[in-house]
């Protein structure tokens, strides 16, 4: 009887480490090079190194994107428990950790499964059926891609089994790893456990149930509240637009039905769920699921809804798949039983949906499942003898069984699985070994794996211009593309990647570099390569691959003072080149902040040449290691250029036709060509720009000289709009730019008003600034440094402005400005001045509040008081009300002095100390008097009063270090948290110890 029982659990087993193994090629790890790579992997060990740096599980900061809220990647990890893990386990590498949460969350979500629809159908065949289409359902592509879509499945299945067994006190517990996995997938979790509750209660819900939940979801909330609330805002502050959807769109049906069909971005399940889901709309018992779950898969109405009205997308519907296979278990149960018969019409409407995928590859499989699933619908309408009905209905099982792996096979064959030498390159450890020790005014990018790396941060000191969030500032963003001109390299124009762009480097001081031999910027000399650890220079080998670290000192600072400006109504009179120019050699100001009265700017020609524009004088003469004379020269240094090249032929797979708006392209296929020009650019920058208009449905993509820039398809899930292409070529070698090597992807494309430009080098040196000195940084500071001003002037930042950060200027909270359009800064006075730049997650402190609370209210929801101790808590209600009343006063008057003390800029643990003897003072009064009323002899019961509580303030001074300097919390919520503990216990000491009333002896 125990192997019948474990028999079916030992077969998924078995598939499940089948189905895992034929997934992945020899050499590879279980994970793709899309987004799992470069934003999972690599953003977990960002986070990691930031939690263990910062001493905190939520890191406010990252220094991703010119510095970043950490809030900015809760959808990609924030609170996530595999990160959570890694901290417990630094030396062990992420890649192995994320790998393993996840398969660990897959094969429990199968065997959760199979027990949850054993509890429904009583049936081990119908069970491991229904498990069978949730282990083979193509959502869980995305284990080794889009992870969020699926590492929350083991919970939802937990907390619906809570709400079967009616566990409820375990079902916030389940609500809230749902959030920390993956807080985006919330509502579609909340939407799928309250329609399975309302169905297991019915009726009886609305009157107790209904409450019930409600009060379960909200305290889940309030249990991630130190995750979600930091996140809304973050959202709200950098909120993008959504997509633009019409009526038609929201309301109409998605006819392909590929939210419930096979694809990997939906429920992904096969033609089997699609019938049984179709069967039960003739069952009146099945009706309504059946209805409900067609309605959710077929209206776009409700993917639009649970995106939260973002987009219709169908990825937000994979939690209802054990719904889905829920149902398919009881449907195939009450077949198995003879309560329902096989039909053959919902193989005619499946087939009809089937035809929307007939350009897909794996199309002919799609068409087999079709094709057995009417097979097996026939032979249950043929009549058999009672002796052949066994052997029938294994057969049948046994069939339905085969397509759904195949097709989950068919679908992990088109991942891109990531080599293991990919994932721990030595490449990598070039900027850890040599960046250790790094300054934290400069940045360092790497521009050899701009996706993979982007994320990566290896060491507290590593500062990064790129990131690639779901969430970007609006101002840096704009900055990167708009006035840099930075080139647009994927779909995605969210993504702030790293470029090989002159103006950028210099501007956000990436210092250091991670790139090949032969593509080393202007500029940059090479310090060190990956197959040596002598110091070399570059051999000018433009085909040289091997990867180099090189060093620019001349580029910016991420701090510095200065006092030439020009202000915003001046700058925006420019063209884009000149803007270009303008912001390179100045600082651009609000206006109204001008250092000195400046001459009137002339407008700009429509061809883009400059006239004088006001400016004022130097102020340090110092840049770097390099001094820069006092110049007033305000004429734009960027210059028109009209290239002469070699003859040129083209190949035949690209045809060019000259066209009244300029080059019409018809490309068969990726093709790459090179462009000589008869006389090469030294010290130069050249610029180019052009625009593009698509004529077809596929991506245009050029890349120039190891420079890409994209146009995504019009279908694309996040069209990037980049209408124009702009690419910025510079070189160290000794013959500069002589050479264009261009590749060209397929498709048609229109190519006009194309523009050049060059800028000498020099004039990236041409900002006159201060360098300011570094100072070691305190909790919750970015920055610290100190600052020398000959004249009044500007301490000018490139990390962007963001809310919750905050300048302090010689130990004043200054207004910050807005400088350079999107970048923080502040006005200085003539003098030395000690400069800290803090910042704090807007949210933080007041989620965590409301996590403690919501835990706490857990704890008496969870628990259950007894009832003998509520009764006893019942006699003694008033002498606890007053306790409550003068423990509120003398709380009150503990967090004033601390309050008080902490704005002195006292050490925390002193204001403490001095925060409890006052309070002692109050407390000892109001207790004697009002609460228990005590006749005992006044100084020695203050004197065992002031020592017991002398022992609270030790054991929350310890608490209080603890959760300052271990766990990174500041000072005042770190108090709140402890003064929950010494609360309870003071009262226990008071009632007990000390006011105890002496008994009455007799005789």
């Amino acid at each position: 009887m125990t192997h019948k029982k474990y028999f079916y659990p030992a077969l998924l087993a078995g598939l499940f480490i089948i189905l895992v193994l034929l997934t992945i090629p020899g050499g590879y790890f279980y994970g793709s090079y899309t987004d799992w790579l470069s934003q999972h992997v690599r953003l977990a060990e960002t986070i990691r190194n930031a939690c263990l740096e910062q001493k905190t599980l939520v890191p406010a900061f990252l220094p991703l994107g010119g510095g970043s809220n950490g809030y900015q990647f809760s959808y990609y990890g924030y609170l996530r428990p595999d990160i959570l893990i890694g901290c417990l386990f630094p030396a062990v590498p992420m890649v192995y950790l994320l790998i393993g949460y996840m398969l660990a969350g897959y094969f429990c979500s199968v065997m959760l499964c199979y027990y949850w629809l054993g509890e429904h159908t009583q049936d081990k065949v119908s069970a491991f059926l229904g498990s069978l289409f949730f282990l083979t359902a193509a959502c869980f592509f995305q284990t080794h891609r889009q992870i969020m879509f699926v590492n929350y499945m083991p919970f939802l299945l937990l907390a619906l089994i809570c709400v079967k067994k009616k566990r409820f006190q375990f079902l916030p517990l389940c609500m809230l790893m749902i959030y920390l996995n993956s807080f985006y997938y919330s509502i579609a979790c909340l939407a799928v456990i309250g329609w399975y509750w309302l169905r297991q209660e019915g009726k009886g819900f609305w009157k107790h149930g209904f409450l019930q939940y409600l009060k379960t979801a909200f305290l889940s909330i309030g249990m991630a509240a130190l995750l979600l609330v930091p996140t809304a805002l973050v959202i709200l502050e950098h909120r993008r637009s959504s997509d633009k959807l019409n009526l038609l769109e929201i309301l109409g049906a998605n006819a392909d039905m590929h939210s419930l069909l096979y694809s990997p971005y939906g429920m992904g399940l096969t033609a089997i769920c699609l019938y049984l889901l179709l069967l039960g709309l003739c069952h009146k018992k099945y009706r309504m699921d059946s209805a409900m779950l067609l309605f959710v898969s077929f209206c776009g109405a409700a993917a639009w809804i649970l995106n939260g009205t973002l987009y219709a997308r169908a990825k937000i519907l994979i939690p209802f798949v054990p719904l889905v296979v829920l149902q398919c278990a009881k449907l195939l149960n009450e077949l198995r039983q003879k309560n329902l018969d096989w039909k053959l019409w919902p193989c005619f409407i499946a087939a009809v949906f089937l035809y929307f995928f007939r350009t897909k590859s794996t199309f002919p499989w799609m068409a087999a499942d079709l094709g057995i699933l009417i097979f097996i619908v026939l032979i249950h309408k043929v009549r058999c003898k009672e002796s052949l009905l066994q052997a029938r209905y294994t057969v049948s099982r046994i069939l339905l069984c085969i397509m759904p792996c195949i097709l989950f096979y068919q679908t992990m064959q088109r991942e891109q699985f990531v080599r293991k030498e990919d994932v721990f390159t030595k490449d990598l450890a070039l900027d850890s070994n040599l960046l250790k020790n790094g300054s934290p005014l400069y940045r360092c990018d790497n521009l050899t794996n701009i996706l993979n790396t982007g994320n990566l941060v290896l060491d507290g000191n590593e500062q990064k211009s790129a990131m690639y969030s779901s969430i970007s500032n609006e101002g840096y963003s704009s900055f990167y593309y708009d006035t840099l001109l930075s080139p647009v390299q994927i779909n995605n124009r969210l993504a702030i990647l790293p470029s090989s762009n002159p103006f950028l480097l210099n501007f956000l001081g990436v210092r250091y570099i991670e790139t090949t031999q032969g593509n080393v910027p202007a500029g940059y000399q090479t310090v060190k390569t990956a197959d040596t650890e002598d110091e070399s220079t570059n051999d000018g080998r433009n085909n040289d691959t091997r990867h180099v670290l090189a060093e620019n000192r001349s580029v910016l600072p991420v701090a510095y003072t200065t006092s030439s400006c020009m202000s915003e109504s001046q700058f925006e009179k420019l063209g884009a080149y000149d803007r270009l120019d303008a912001i390179t050699r100045f600082t651009i100001i609000p206006e109204g902040d001008t250092v000195s009265d400046p001459d009137a700017v002339n407008d700009k020609s429509e061809a883009g040449n400059s006239t004088s524009d006001p400016l004022a004088a130097s102020v340090g003469n110092t840049r770097g290691e390099h001094s820069v004379n006092n110049s007033t020269d305000t004429e734009s240094k960027m210059k028109d250029y009209a290239p002469a090249f070699e003859d040129l032929q083209l190949p035949d797979t690209v045809q060019a036709e000259r066209t009244d708006e300029g080059w019409l392209l018809n490309v068969k296929k990726d093709t790459n060509i090179t462009l000589n020009l008869n006389q090469s650019l030294k010290d130069q920058i050249l610029l180019l720009d052009f625009e593009v208009e698509n004529l077809e449905k596929h991506a245009v993509v050029i890349d120039i000289n190891q420079m890409r820039n994209k146009l995504s398809g019009p279908s694309a899930p996040y069209p990037n709009g980049n209408n124009t292409f702009h690419y910025q070529f510079s070189s160290s070698s000794q013959n500069g730019i002589d050479t264009l090597n261009i590749t060209f992807s397929k498709g048609k494309y229109l190519l006009k008003n194309i523009n050049w430009h060059t800028y000498d080098m020099q004039n990236l040196f041409e900002k006159q600034y201060t360098a300011v000195e570094n100072q070691t940084t305190e909790t919750g500071e970015i920055l610290s440094c100190q600052a020398t001003l000959d004249e009044d002037g500007y301490f000018v930042t490139s990390i962007p402005v963001q809310n919750g950060m905050e300048i302090w200027v010689d130990g004043k909270n200054v207004p910050i400005l807005t400088l350079n359009q999107a970048f923080a800064g502040v006005q200085l006075t003539k003098g030395v001045h000690d400069i800290r730049i803090r910042f704090h997650a807007p949210g933080q402190m007041v989620g965590f509040i409301i996590t403690i609370i919501s835990f706490l209210m857990y704890l008496l929801y969870a628990l259950r008081v007894p009832v003998l101790f509520l009764l006893r808590m019942l006699k003694l209600k008033k002498e606890l009300v007053l306790y409550c009343l003068s423990g509120g006063a003398t709380t009150f008057v503990n967090y004033l002095i601390y309050f008080i003390l902490l704005k002195t800029h006292m050490e925390y643990l002193a204001a403490n100390t001095l925060a409890w003897a006052g309070a002692v003072v109050t407390a000892y009064l109001l207790n004697r008097r009002l609460v228990f009323h005590s006749r005992k002899h006044i100084l020695q019961e203050f004197c065992s009063f002031v020592f017991l509580r002398f022992l609270t303030l030790l054991a929350e001074n310890i608490l209080l270090w603890i959760a300052v300097d271990s766990l990174g919390i500041l000072p005042l919520p770190s108090k709140i948290m402890v003064s929950v503990i010494t609360v309870l216990s003071n009262y226990v000491l008071c009632k007990y110890k000390i006011f105890h009333k002496e008994e009455v002896k007799h005789g």
